[in-house]
């Protein structure tokens, strides 16, 4: 007999590990540049240079991680949350570059999605994000012909 005949979870799909990561980064620092000037224009209090390395601290450890299926976002100093958004659940790319982050070849891309947990995701300060923006485009592509997903409104 063989073990699939005696084993009921053998006719199910075998744990795959996710694929490679295809893109990462970190937030960009250029959206804090009028929160620092405050800060500094106020150290002798002491308080807003612990707050600035706090905002800090929180916008570099705010990551993105993109893979063939799923879009990851890793925030928080002490303890971490990874929130993961399945691509074919992404409805709608938009590209928005606000006049500082164009300055410095950052920009925002927002992501209109059919999650429940998360409408909107927002991947702010993100370095050429025209670029970003088209490989998320090809997955998302390739996640919902591979899945046979299709929109219905």
């Amino acid at each position: 007999m063989s073990e699939s005949a005696t084993d009921p979870y053998a006719s199910q799909a075998t744990f795959q590990p996710d694929a490679p990561v295809t893109w990462t980064a970190s937030e960009g620092q250029v959206d804090n540049l009028g929160y620092y000037a405050v800060c500094l224009a106020f150290c002798w209090l002491v308080f807003p240079l612990v707050a600035m390395c706090v905002r800090y601290l929180r916008t570099a450890l705010h990551c993105y991680e993109l893979t063939p299926q799923r879009l990851k976002e890793r925030t928080g100093i002490l303890s971490r949350q990874t929130e993961e958004l399945e691509l074919y659940r992404v409805k709608d790319i938009a590209v928005e570059q606000p006049l500082m982050q164009r300055m410095f070849g950052r920009g925002r891309i927002v992501l209109q999605t059919s999650d429940r947990s998360t409408p909107v995701v927002v991947l702010n300060c993100i370095r050429t994000p025209r670029e970003v923006a088209c490989v998320l485009r090809e997955h998302v592509e390739k996640c919902r012909v591979a899945k046979g997903v299709r929109e219905i409104d």
